[in-house]
This record gives structure tokens, sequence and C-alpha cells, in this order.
């Protein structure tokens, strides 16, 4: 029963497309005169993706899923279709076939390819999204779960890259949300973001100039052990940072610091590890089948 609803579910999906490959899909003699095997309609399919002649593509992957529906090319056929859509950016339908494959094919080995599809159909709408950032979130819980899933998969080391993009992002935004509250001098709602980025996004760009406000702050509020604090990490971590320097020049009149270089170490600094080399945000490359 379930196999008849997800094939149903397909056809519906497939259907939805140009009236020039639908007139071309009906065509019922393509796939009874069909003299190639599924290997060889694969193959062709590729071959006219390299062309980038998608629609053709999708033909062939059709008629290898219909004439062959045992064959492992058919499930292969299900995600290069998926994949197909991605690149027309039509994101429902990939995302649709992907959940199918999921569900029809749930002990594949090409599964972890299935949510990789699915986590970037969100991904790539990450510098798109709205105020609630719904996109962003999304493509992080995915991501997450196909490393905890799927450890040591090939797509680990394309997702950690991704994943480092995704908190940058959300840092920013988290950032300008901070430096919109202090500017209108609700020192609490830029705290509650402040300290978001350093719980959560400590591994970020935006993770210098958050310790400076944090202590630009916490100096404002005469809570002078902690704005030592937040300065001690910055300096122990990022002793060249201009946000260094503008911290130190906040609370250099202490004793306890003052000519004295290694002030910081007295109050135990935390090490945070960040990537200091600059992220491109239209990284949205994503890996093909194999």
């Amino acid at each position: 029963m379930n196999s008849k609803i997800l094939l149903l579910l397909y056809l519906l999906i497939i259907s939805c497309s140009s009236n020039d490959k639908d007139e071309y899909k009906n065509d019922q003699s393509l796939y009874e005169n069909n003299k190639l095997k599924d290997y060889e309609l694969f193959e062709l399919a590729n071959n006219y993706i390299s062309n980038d002649e998608l629609e053709l593509a999708l033909i062939e992957l059709d008629k290898t899923q219909v004439l062959y529906p045992s064959s492992t090319y058919a499930s292969k056929s299900m995600l290069l279709t998926a994949y197909i859509y991605f690149i027309q950016k039509d994101y429902e339908k990939t995302r649709a076939l992907a959940e199918m494959f999921k569900n029809y094919y749930p002990g594949s080995k090409d599964i972890v390819y299935a949510n990789y599809l699915d986590a970037m159909t969100y991904y790539v709408l990450m510098k798109k999204s709205d105020y609630s950032q719904e996109d962003t979130n999304k493509a992080l819980e995915k991501f997450n779960f196909i490393l905890n899933a799927y450890p040591n998969s090939k797509y680990e080391v394309d997702i950690l890259l991704k994943i480092r993009l995704i908190n940058n992002n959300l840092a920013e935004k988290k950032l300008s949300n901070a430096k919109y509250y202090l500017e209108r001098d609700n020192i609490n709602g830029s705290l509650i973001y402040l300290n978001d980025i350093y719980l959560n996004h400590s591994s970020s760009l935006s993770i210098e100039e958050t310790l400076f406000l944090m202590t630009k702050i916490y100096f404002t509020l005469e809570e002078y052990d902690l704005a030592k604090n937040y300065a001690s990490i910055l300096a122990y971590n990022f002793p060249k940072s201009e946000w260094y320097k503008k911290s130190f020049n906040l609370i250099r009149g202490f004793d306890d610091i003052n000519n004295n270089k290694n002030w910081f170490e007295k109050f135990n600094p935390i090490k945070i590890f960040r990537k200091d080399d600059k992220v491109n945000y239209n990284n949205i490359l994503i890996q093909s089948i194999e």
C-alpha cells in the first residue's frame, strides 16, 4: 500500500514540469520501444546533465524508474532527478523527492545524500532569510542531523564548512540585533543577543566585537570584574585585534592590569577555537551523487 502511495506521489511530482517535456514523456512509444538497459539509460541521463540538457535527462531518468523499478539504477534515478530539480531551483520538488527516497529506500547507502539534498534546499536560501532566520536554523538542524546519524560520510567536510558559514550568518544577525538594542539604550535586550553569541557562536567571526561590547556594557554598569573577565578572554584569544585594543583602553586604569602585559592570565581566560580565514557566504556548491 505504501509503495503504491509513493509511486502515485512520484508521478504527481514529475508531472509538474514544462509542456514540451510532458508531451515527450506522454509518448508511450518512448517507453514501449526502449531498447536500452537500466545502466545505459542512467548513463545517457548523466551525459545529458553534462551537456546541460536537463529536461532530456529527466526523461531518461523517468524511463529508468518506470521500466526498471527493481533496479538499483531506479533509486539512483530518483535521487538524480531530485538533484536536477535542485539545480533548477525547484526546492519543493527536491524536498518531496528526497523525502520519498528516504521512505522508499530506508536501507540504501545513498540515503545520506537524500538528507544532504534536503538540507541544501534550506542552505541556499540562508542569505534570503526573513527576520526569524527559519531557513538558516532549518539548514543547521538538518546538517547536524547528518553529522550525528551518518558519521564519517563523504559529505562531512563539506557539511562542516557549511555549518561554519551558517554559524557566522546567525552570529552576524544576532550581533546586528544586539547593536540595535544598544543604540536604543536597551542594555538587557542587547545582552540577551550578545550572551547568545558568546555561548552558541564563539567560533564565529563576530565573537571579537561581541566580547568588546560585553566588556563595554559591564564597564558602563560598573560591573568591573565582569568587564575585565570578557576583556581577558578577548586579550587571550585575539591580542592583536582592534576590539581588544578598544577593550583595554576601557579598563587600563585599574591597578591590577596597569603595566602588566600578562594581566589577563589571573582571570583564567577561555580558549576560543575560531577559524580566522574569511568565509564566502556565496559558497552554495552542492556535491552530486556518484
